[in-house]
């Protein structure tokens, strides 16, 4: 018993590591964001030229932020959660709650993740790129599937977590 839960928490150790460098990925995307935006505003501002599609640009490294920022939010606790009927119940019960929420949870991000990679699939098949500058679209529809899918091991870990509560020994 003590060595399965020894690999339990070697992996969910493992998962909240490569959280963490999916943070960083798209924390990069931010840093580029920043820069293109001081550039088009210096240009704008001191040449009356704003960079070609940097706004469009933008758009897509926020949302590539956006989509590998998900899982380290939620490992953070950085995403809404409304408790005040949950805090009423009893430990055990509030443990099975958890588990319930965490399963609908699991099945939605895993439906997201399989949808996005279907759509990333679909368009890097057909071709399909940005309006203005022209942009493969594919990538970031992977990227959306790849940020659920850190998502969703996050998840299994409050899963795994909120399970051992419900069967844990009084």
């Amino acid at each position: 018993m003590r060595s399965g839960k020894f690999a339990i928490t070697r992996v969910e150790h493992a998962i909240h590591c490569l959280t963490r460098y999916v943070l960083m990925a798209g924390m990069g995307w931010v840093l580029g964001m920043m820069l293109l935006t001081t550039c088009d505003v210096m240009a704008r501002y001191f040449f009356s030229m704003p960079v070609p599609g940097a706004k469009e640009l933008s758009e897509f490294m926020l949302a590539a932020f956006g989509m590998l920022g998900m899982a380290y939010t939620h490992h953070s606790g950085g995403n809404v959660r409304v408790t005040f009927l949950t805090h009423a119940l009893p430990p055990r019960w509030r443990a099975m709650a958890d588990t319930i929420a965490n399963l609908l949870s699991l099945v939605i991000v895993l439906l997201i993740t399989w949808q996005a990679w279907i759509m990333g699939a679909e368009d890097f098949h057909t071709g399909a790129v940005s309006d203005s500058l022209g942009i493969p679209i594919y990538p970031f529809k992977f990227l959306l599937s790849e940020g659920a899918f850190f998502l969703c091991l996050e998840i299994l870990t409050n899963l795994a977590e909120s399970v051992r509560k419900v069967f844990r020994k009084r």
